[in-house]
């Protein structure tokens, strides 16, 4: 009885020395328990008094401990749960950042196509009643595959309006110009307007144009939707088991010899930080790009690529083309404009941009503004993990680590996981992608003037400007009444003062490619007429309407 007593007077000397408590504390696990609890009510795996750890895996000590092994699986669990939902906390802003105005710039885009669907059509009911009605679903068609592109689809915008204009011509064709089907394929038709340039330079200015601006606007949700992905990928890293171990030696290994109440020092954190991280400080520079990128990709998004400017201007352009047709060769109606800058009031409408529900441009450089505030997101992970931990008031009393049997430091140097290693190659590629279609310099928002669209009628005494490089509008001063195929073609040159008098030449569509009197017919429309007829009267073209 006497030894044994002896042997507990020895065995608390001991844990006296190793558990230097302020203010002459009896050493005892209680403390420890209660944090313990807090984590697992109702466990009883925390011993009364210290004891030995001799089958501890990670917190082991010299001395005596309070913890036991199933505290030390427990504690383990604790420590990849607090370093998940860390991951999480400290990612939240910039995911919701992201998330909310990818949802914005989403709804802004759909709002633009869809006012921009409703213009045309408005503009097709005001100025062509008659193809209204059969348009209504091309141009509907039209703007769901430009709402699909932006969201990433396969189809092209050369393609998109391709298709728009190959369906619109045999409208055209029958009532504007008042041909017929019945001596001619459908089919056949649909594939002239290309050939015999129908609707003028309008078709590849619009596909210049979309293709610009469209592009721009898919790399840019493209972008944003990536950089969801890497932070969802981030804020949801799994630790390893060595990163699990480390955890625990950096948080709950201090509780086992009763240190409850001083942090672990901050070198200490980021070096068992760094090592958990798996190499994300790797992703660090690919980031910085990614956010460089962006910032360029959004200041260029003005002008040519402004889907907004382009977008809503398609019923000017639309109409334009439709007016190339009938007013080269068509019912052309008395001249209504002289000036290719002032269309007529009724114009306004379709030709116009409109303001969306909130000033875009505002939205995006707010946006830019705010995420370059995360420029160094990823080199600073580890230490906004480590700030979480409270500071230590005394810089003297914190866990640093040096009681543990191995230290994480040596972890600092392992080649990225996996999983890292896929963030990198996504924002790769993403970087690549942004930096052929940025312009500019860093900030790239210069107020600079969008493009003007020359908008207005050519009438027959104008000189047309040129459009974006296309050079000059063919001139339409030529008034054709286009009959049936199988009947007489009457082509008609309108007076000119300054010219001679006009002659009128009756022809038939097989021989139109042998007219002779072509000075008696405007270069332009000769070419036209002479491409379609060619297409339309080839030998084995269809005369039965498909």
């Amino acid at each position: 009885m006497v030894g044994s007593s002896a042997h507990n007077a020895l065995f608390l000397c001991a844990f006296l020395q190793l558990f230097p408590l302020p203010g002459g504390q009896v050493p005892n696990c209680q403390e420890v328990r209660t944090v313990f609890q807090s984590l697992h009510p109702g466990s009883k795996w925390v011993p009364e008094t210290p004891v030995s750890g001799s089958d501890l895996q990670v917190c082991q000590t010299k001395g005596p401990t309070c913890c036991s092994k199933k505290m030390e699986e427990r504690y383990q669990v604790a420590a990849r749960s607090n370093m998940e939902s860390g991951l999480q906390v400290v990612s939240a802003q910039l995911k919701r950042l992201i998330i909310q105005n990818a949802a914005i710039f989403q709804e802004a885009f759909d709002l633009v196509l869809r006012h921009g669907r409703n213009s045309t059509l408005a503009m097709l009911k005001s100025e062509f009643p008659s193809l209204a009605g059969g348009a209504q679903s091309l141009v509907g068609q039209l703007f769901l595959d430009m709402s699909l592109y932006i969201l990433g689809s396969d189809s092209t915008v050369d393609h998109m309006v391709a298709v728009l204009y190959g369906r619109l011509f045999p409208l055209a064709y029958r009532r504007l110009l008042g041909g017929s089907v019945s001596s001619v394929s459908e089919e056949c038709v649909r594939g002239a307007w290309k050939d015999s340039g129908a609707f003028g330079p309008y078709p590849k200015l619009m596909m210049t144009r979309l293709s610009r601006s469209l592009l721009a606007t898919r790399v840019f949700l493209q972008a944003l939707n990536l950089g969801i992905e890497v932070v969802n990928t981030t804020d949801h890293l799994r630790p390893s088991r060595d990163c699990s171990r480390a955890l625990l030696r950096l948080w709950y290994c201090p509780h086992c010899q009763g240190m409850l109440g001083p942090p672990a020092c901050r070198g200490f954190c980021q070096a068992v930080m760094q090592g958990c991280l798996g190499g994300a400080a790797e992703v660090q520079p690919h980031w910085s790009s990614y956010v460089d990128g962006l910032g360029k990709l959004a200041g260029s998004m003005r002008a040519e690529k402004d889907m907004e400017a382009v977008v809503l201007r398609l019923p000017s352009m639309i109409r334009l083309a439709l007016k190339h047709v009938s007013g080269m060769c068509g019912h052309t109606p008395q001249r209504a404009s002289r000036s290719v800058r002032s269309p007529p009031p009724h114009h306004k409408v379709f030709s116009l941009s409109v303001s969306l529900t909130f000033p875009f441009f505002t939205f995006l450089r707010e946006f830019i503004s705010n995420l370059r505030g995360f420029s160094f997101f990823y080199s600073g992970l580890g230490e906004a993990l480590c700030s979480r931990e409270p500071a230590p008031a005394n810089h003297s009393l914190c866990w640093n680590g040096q009681e543990m049997t191995d230290s994480s430091e040596s972890r600092s140097n392992k080649p990225p996981e996996p999983i890292i290693s896929q963030i990198i190659d996504k924002l790769k590629h993403i970087n690549q992608v942004t930096r052929s279609r940025g312009g500019g310099g860093v900030d790239g928002w210069s107020d600079e003037g969008e493009e003007g669209f020359e908008s207005g009628d050519c009438d027959d005494e104008d000189e047309c400007t040129g459009v974006s490089g296309l050079g000059p509008p063919l001139r339409r001063n030529l008034v054709c009444f286009l009959a049936e195929l199988d009947g007489p073609l009457l082509c008609a040159v309108p007076h000119h003062a300054q010219q001679e008098p006009c002659e009128w030449t009756c022809c038939y569509a097989p021989a139109l490619r042998r007219l002779v009197t072509v000075s008696t017919l405007e270069e332009s429309c000769f070419f036209f007429l002479s491409k379609l007829m060619s297409v339309l009267s080839s030998p084995g073209v269809s005369k039965n309407t498909k």
